[in-house]
């Protein structure tokens, strides 16, 4: 195991593809539930294309870099890639975000969050509703058709560190299974001819990293871990301290990952949810939210990165990164 600390890296969420919680501000007035049902709207997407000028700027940038960022995921959207009226576009400002990247000294994970047909159902694939990725044939072409498009677009930036092909796809049978497992040896094998042999190739674990693992083998292909605390039963736990050490074993899983191909935490996150208040009778605060960021950030440097979900959001708390180091919550930022 190598004996670095992880790279350390942030989520762009809510920039390129919109998630209403994330900022309810652009949904305000309009009856829309997501990306796709906002653009339906003029005010929508007037509102879209404003959003995507301001709410990530070359100041954010420049303060990811002076506070100890090296890695920034980027989710983005099949619509920025290949045309559809039923999106706004926004691949002047994924350009431009890349080339930030670069002037700043900041690596780039470029993350399809988002797939024709929906790999999920849920609101951060773009539209809400049936997934319908793994039923036509014409959508997984169209995700390959993306994977170089992207390859061909930003293989040769100094920024890109990966290239992620899917992310978070729900699945619920064995024929899912083998769609999505044959996606990603098609997705390989097409990016490992038209990449530099330093970009990794980055795939979902699907929320099942031990049955995942050794799906996709390769040099550089890479596990992409996503743990968060929300569909923790918390009434198996007596303590805090006790939920903890679940936590801290993630480590011994992560030393077995890695004995298939190196992992990432692409997602994480110090919420706790309320039911975990409720249970252990914690006063309204964030001590207990603020011990659980340190204790799952000391066992994620088992992995080779680790990037927090997100960096901003409209509200502050444990969804917006850049606030919790501004009020002092975590402080371990300088370089």
């Amino acid at each position: 195991m190598k004996s670095r600390s992880a790279i350390r890296g942030i989520n762009l969420g809510g920039w390129l593809v919109v998630e209403k919680w994330m900022t309810p501000s652009l949904f305000r007035g309009i009856d829309a539930i997501d990306e796709h049902s906002l653009s339906q709207t003029a005010e929508g997407r007037r509102r879209i294309v404003q959003h995507r000028k301001s709410f990530i700027t070359e100041d954010d940038l420049v303060w990811m870099a002076t506070h100890g960022v090296e890695l920034v995921r980027i989710p983005v959207g099949y619509w920025l890639f290949q045309g559809t009226d039923e999106y706004v576009g926004g691949l002047t400002e994924l350009d431009w975000a890349m080339d930030m990247a670069e002037r700043h000294g900041l690596q780039v994970l470029l993350d399809l969050h988002g797939l024709p047909g929906s790999q999920n159902g849920k609101m951060h694939s773009g539209k809400q509703g049936e997934k319908l990725w793994y039923a036509e044939e014409k959508f997984q072409r169209r995700s390959l058709e993306l994977c170089e498009i992207a390859a061909k677009r930003y293989g040769n930036s100094a920024a890109l560190w990966g290239i992620e092909i899917i992310n978070e796809p729900i699945v619920t049978s064995w024929r899912e299974q083998v769609v999505l497992r044959r996606y990603y040896r098609n997705a390989y094998k097409l990016l490992d001819k038209m990449l530099p042999q330093s970009v990794y190739i980055v795939f979902s674990d699907a929320f099942m990293p031990l049955l995942m693992a050794g799906a996709l083998l390769g040099k550089r292909a890479m596990m992409d871990v996503h743990w968060y605390s929300f569909g923790t039963n918390w009434h198996k736990y007596d303590s805090p301290e006790q939920y903890f050490r679940k936590v801290q074993r993630r480590a011994r899983m992560l030393r077995f990952l890695q004995l298939f191909h190196p992992v990432i935490i692409g997602e994480w996150n110090m919420m706790m949810e309320h039911g975990a208040r409720e249970r252990f009778a914690v006063t309204p605060g964030r001590k207990m939210s603020v011990e659980h960021y340190h204790v799952q950030k000391a066992a994620y440097e088992r992995a080779v990165a680790h990037t927090y979900w997100s960096y901003k959001a409209e509200h502050e708390g444990s969804w917006n990164y850049r606030n919790l180091i501004e009020q002092g919550l975590i402080s371990e930022v300088e370089k």
